[in-house]
């Protein structure tokens, strides 16, 4: 009976028993699960950033997190898949960047030079705001495991598609092989982000806008009718 009324009292207090959900200093369980692991994420990248991925090591990643190895563990099962969320993370962020300008410069009224310009703009920029994920989503992530540069390989054909269907919009390239619309794609990614690896590998970030017009022109002379 005793025992049975301290259960009851811990539940009345929030101890053992209560709604698990209920919410702590003005968070639910589901809000400060979900503060954990944005501070594990958040801290996984400045680490991966500087150790680079061979030398980052949990320890350190959960004390800039200020959370347990036993948290860590709950949300990642190894340092690897925690590379993998820092690199999902700051795929979606610089996509969705690209993502929005294409949807605004999709109409008529843009010349695709403008176009261009305004992709390579919104890329750079976004790289630039935040220069640990830069060197994440440019650098670490190459070759770190075979199942991250697999993930690394899939990030970059899914942004080759998304200038491979801007081409077929175009006369110019509707009608030729998909192939020749496929490398086109994929020589564009590179012209426009080895240039800004190099900045970020120089640590020279700051200065993406001096890329953003030599960028576009290369990219372009690639891409548009010559006779357009």
């Amino acid at each position: 009976m005793a025992r049975a009324a301290t259960s009851e009292a811990a539940a009345a207090r929030g101890g053992s028993g209560a709604d698990p959900d209920r919410p702590y200093a003005g968070k639910s369980l589901e809000a400060r699960r979900g503060d954990q692991r944005e501070r594990i994420l958040l801290a996984a990248r400045d680490v991966f950033a500087t150790r680079g991925y061979a030398n980052a090591g949990i320890d350190e990643i959960v004390a800039r997190a200020r959370v347990s190895r036993t948290t860590f563990y709950e949300f990642f099962e190894n340092k690897q898949n925690c590379l993998l969320a820092v690199f999902k993370w700051g795929v979606e962020r610089v996509g969705g960047s690209l993502l929005s300008v294409v949807a605004a410069t999709s109409h008529a009224a843009y010349h695709p030079m403008d176009r261009i310009r305004a992709e390579v703009r919104a890329l750079a920029s976004a790289y630039a705001a935040d220069p640990a994920m830069a060197r994440i989503l440019l650098i670490e992530i190459v070759g770190a495991t075979p199942t991250c540069e697999r993930a690394r390989v899939h990030a970059r054909d899914q942004a080759a598609r998304v200038i491979q269907a801007q081409l077929e919009q175009y006369d110019y390239w509707r009608d030729r092989p998909v192939l020749d619309r496929r490398v086109a794609s994929l020589a564009a990614m590179a012209a426009i982000s080895e240039p800004i690896s190099e900045l970020v590998a120089e640590e020279r970030l700051s200065d993406w806008e001096t890329l953003v017009e030599p960028i576009s022109l290369v990219v372009g002379r690639g891409l548009i009718d010559p006779n357009d």
